[in-house]
């Protein structure tokens, strides 16, 4: 197949290294490996493609800058506009879209030229942008969610969270849900992420490890005052923070404030890039994914997959989606999020039992193998793809047209509130 894989948001650099980055990269290579071509048009490159990508074809078409929010918002519709008129659909098996918060106009168009099309929905973006940056054209923002949610022929959401998000999002403004909406988790690349980790000979030589950004609601500070209480018991356990983001100085003046035989045994590596984390994560013996609210919680956190998929032993919050992905004494270990106590009482026994780690490990890389490789989601994703487009030509849903560049103008927005 021909795919044209579509990401309007200006905020996801595809070529980056933010879990949002490897999240596209990882569904654009698990097309590639399936043999299809993949064409991406995106607002931010990010820089170059990895190897295995390069013969992607990619075409930028970038926001333009502004000193203003609103203007910013007002430029990334245009530029989602632009882009759909970029795209010649008629050479496309398939339209692949991550949801962005001004992009409608690729959808509408893969519906009018009869092109299958899917949305890709990773989180509540209006809710998101209202709260860690600020949303002028609230009012637009939803009625272009409401737009391209109630007309993709196919949603997936990346979470039970998520899909019930869009689900009472469209029906509390229109008493109507979308028509084929689902659900399928994230994946992690089982052949780059293997059972590599070499466990350490002795308790008070174990690595912990945390990967992602460093904001907040990762519970990052949680981890490192959990991490204090072990080192109270295991002077030598060490503490390794592999990522970067807006909360880094602020972590490290709290490590650095640490009694000095934990503040010592922290390292912060930095943004790490893509292809050499699966040989951060082999330095490790146990990750740690600490959120510390059970509130709204969403994710599907690519990290965790990465972590059970190396054979780590996993300690992670009872929240959400982890609570089906980990299984308590399984394939890892659920604490209470936020509960400093418990999570240094896990790490403590993990530390201390190497054939707890490894039995946890072993079962846990097994779980993903056979659940949640990106090959595996793909073909669920197309699976569903493929059962809309039978249902829509049944229904005589498509309305094909003949101009692939039938693309709706840019409409007058209402500004303010919802």
């Amino acid at each position: 197949m021909r795919i044209a894989y579509v990401c309007a948001d200006a905020g996801v650099p595809v070529f980056g290294t933010k879990g949002c980055s490897i999240h596209v990269q990882e569904v654009t290579r698990a097309f590639v490996r399936r043999g299809d071509t993949v064409d991406l048009f995106v607002a931010r490159a990010g820089g170059a493609a990895p190897p295995d990508l390069e013969n992607c074809a990619v075409t930028q078409i970038s926001v333009r800058k502004s000193e203003s929010a609103s203007d910013r918002e007002l430029s990334q519709r245009e530029n989602a506009v632009r882009m759909a008129q970029s795209i010649r659909f008629s050479d496309y098996d398939l339209v692949y879209e991550r949801y962005s918060l001004w992009s409608d106009a690729v959808q509408a168009a893969a519906g009018r030229c009869g092109v299958p099309a899917v949305l890709e929905v990773n989180a509540p973006l209006i809710m998101e942008q209202k709260q860690h940056r600020g949303l002028i054209h609230q009012a637009a923002a939803i009625r272009t969610a409401l737009s391209v949610f109630l007309s993709a022929p196919t949603i997936i959401a990346v979470s039970d969270e998520v899909a019930a998000w869009v689900n009472e999002f469209c029906h509390l403004r229109t008493g109507r849900t979308p028509w084929n909406l689902h659900v399928v988790p994230n994946g992690v690349d089982v052949s780059r992420f293997t059972a590599c980790v070499a466990q350490s000979p002795s308790a008070d030589d174990v690595t912990i490890g945390f990967v992602g950004s460093l904001k907040q609601w990762h519970g990052v500070a949680s981890l490192l005052s959990a991490f204090a209480d072990v080192v109270e018991e295991l002077p030598g356990a060490k503490l390794r923070i592999i990522g970067d983001g807006p909360m880094r100085t602020e972590l490290q003046q709290q490590a650095a404030q640490l009694p000095v035989a934990a503040a010592r045994r922290v390292e912060f590596t930095g943004a790490i890039p893509p292809a050499e984390m699966p040989k951060q994560l082999a330095s490790l013996d146990i990750a740690v994914a600490p959120y510390d609210s059970a509130d709204g919680f969403y994710f599907s956190p690519l990290k965790v997959y990465e972590y059970m998929a190396c054979g780590l032993a996993v300690v992670a919050s009872a929240t959400g989606q982890l609570s089906n992905l980990v299984q308590d004494g399984i394939n890892g270990i659920l604490v209470p999020p936020g509960d400093r106590a418990r999570l240094a009482e896990s790490l403590l026994k993990l530390a201390r039992t190497p054939s707890t780690r490894r039995r946890l490990g072993e079962a846990a890389r097994q779980s993903v193998v056979e659940h949640h490789s990106w090959q595996s989601v793909l073909e669920r994703i197309l699976r569903h793809v493929n059962a809309a487009s039978r249902a829509s030509q049944s229904a005589g849903r498509s309305d094909h047209v003949e101009n692939e560049h039938s693309i709706p103008r840019l409409q007058p927005w209402g500004v303010g509130g919802a």
